[in-house]
């Protein structure tokens, strides 16, 4: 038995190779030298090697029939082999049918599950890093969140993927799964980066060295850029409920993305607040708003990208059924979730 249908045809195979082996070097060194511990030890090791040689792993089954084959009377040998090799096909039969008919593994549904929570769980953690930047000018130190449960949360639906693509058919969009996957990476790599550097600009702002302006609040202009990143960051959230949405319910609402009015007024702001300061502190603020607005425009494009291939789908609720969901649920109901 083994965790799916590829695995269990595979291991299979080998064992049969395996069982052949053994049983016709056991059948000829028991009919030509004869059996006893020595020569059992000697046959096992050869045994190994050759397996060793294929790349072979289920050694162990080979191992046991040798054993059993020469510890047989002189008189059975040709009978034990053929009971024992007719045992070992019957097993392996019985546990391909098993799982591949009577208990197949089913991995599919649970990964969607753990697929979508990992989405939504995501993309909280990298829209919680926005506010954390946004924030961070009132802080006087800062412990950055690091992402451990996600990223073992990542691991676990990666591998639960090799084991339920199998179960996959054209109509489930594996490129969507895949997508997604990505996205929910790459989520928790920006958010990642993006508190590392909400916690190096925290420790800049409280350095000796830093400007004296730097206690004594920032700047309008400097303010009216940073709440227009929460602005970006409640479209960013509406679209991720959109996408979340999308997995099960056909769309209730029109897609909100950050499109070019949104970045055309986040260029005027940022504009506006260059005319006032230069110099290296300043420099470097603006690089960490440049990089800010890079994970934004990522984010929007990906999730867009995702939620083109979710709508796809043929499986999903009628539209009364979505914004019941929404009437219902109103933490995701398209807004930004403060």
């Amino acid at each position: 038995m083994q965790p799916s249908v590829s695995k269990a045809l595979s291991n299979a195979w080998e064992q049969i190779a395996v069982n052949i082996v053994a049983v016709v070097l056991a059948i000829a060194v028991g009919l030509t030298v004869g059996s006893n511990p020595y020569i059992i030890g000697l046959v096992v090791i050869l045994m190994i090697a050759a397996s060793n040689r294929m790349g072979w792993h289920g050694v162990n089954l080979g191992i046991v029939s040798i054993i059993f084959i020469l510890d047989a009377p002189p008189d059975q040998f040709l009978e034990h082999a053929i009971s024992r090799a007719l045992c070992i096909f019957i097993g392996l039969v019985v546990a391909l049918t098993i799982n591949r008919v009577l208990a197949p593994p089913r991995y599919k549904k649970n990964f969607r599950k753990k697929l979508y929570a990992l989405v939504y769980d995501s993309s909280e953690f990298f829209l919680d890093s926005l506010k954390h930047y946004v924030d961070s000018t009132s802080f006087n130190s800062y412990e950055k969140v690091k992402p451990t449960l996600l990223e073992k949360q990542l691991e676990e639906v990666t591998e639960l993927y090799e084991h339920a693509r199998e179960e996959f058919s054209s109509k489930d969009k594996m490129q969507l799964m895949e997508r997604l996957l990505e996205l929910c990476r790459g989520f928790i790599e920006r958010g990642e980066n993006i508190e590392e550097m909400t916690r190096q600009r925290v420790k800049r702002r409280q350095a000796p060295d830093s400007p004296p302006q730097m206690g004594q609040g920032i700047s309008k202009e400097f303010q009216n850029l940073l709440d227009y990143i929460l602005v970006g960051k409640g479209i960013l959230g509406a679209l991720r409920d959109s996408l979340y949405l999308s997995f099960t319910y056909v769309p209730a609402t029109p897609l909100q993305t950050l499109d070019q009015d949104f970045w055309n007024e986040f260029d005027l702001r940022m504009d506006q607040w260059q005319k006032h300061f230069s110099g290296v502190y300043f420099l470097r603020a603006t690089m960490e708003v440049a990089v800010v607005a890079t994970e934004m425009r990522w984010a929007s494009k990906r999730m867009r990208s995702s939620y083109e291939l979710s709508i796809k789908k043929n499986d999903l609720q009628p539209l009364e059924e979505s914004k019941q969901f929404l009437q219902e649920n109103p933490g995701v109901s398209g807004g930004p979730k403060e």
